[in-house]
């Protein structure tokens, strides 16, 4: 996005996302979590069961936090995410 007004609204909105709405609780993709993944990859390599490599990366980051995962999309975490709510379901 070339610099101007709309850039700078960009980034202003997102720095108070960041700062203000999440406040900084953003899990990181670590050591921890690429282990994590590279298990689940692993696995499911072993198993013919191909997975998004996205799902598995957000699983590995899952684990290794011991956080629930919150999705709509739980088919795809059901056998790996030991924590999975789906907070829209009623």
């Amino acid at each position: 996005m070339p610099p101007g007004k709309r850039q700078s609204s960009r980034i202003l909105a997102f720095e108070h996302l960041l700062n203000d709405t999440i406040q900084g609780r953003i899990a990181a993709f670590d050591y921890a979590a690429a282990q994590h993944a590279a298990e689940l990859e692993a696995a499911a390599q072993k198993s013919g069961r191909p997975r998004d490599p996205r799902d598995t990366l957000i699983a590995g980051i899952v684990l290794a936090s011991r956080a629930t995962l919150a999705t709509r999309n739980t088919k795809h975490f059901e056998d790996i995410a030991k924590s999975l709510v789906n907070p829209w379901k009623t």
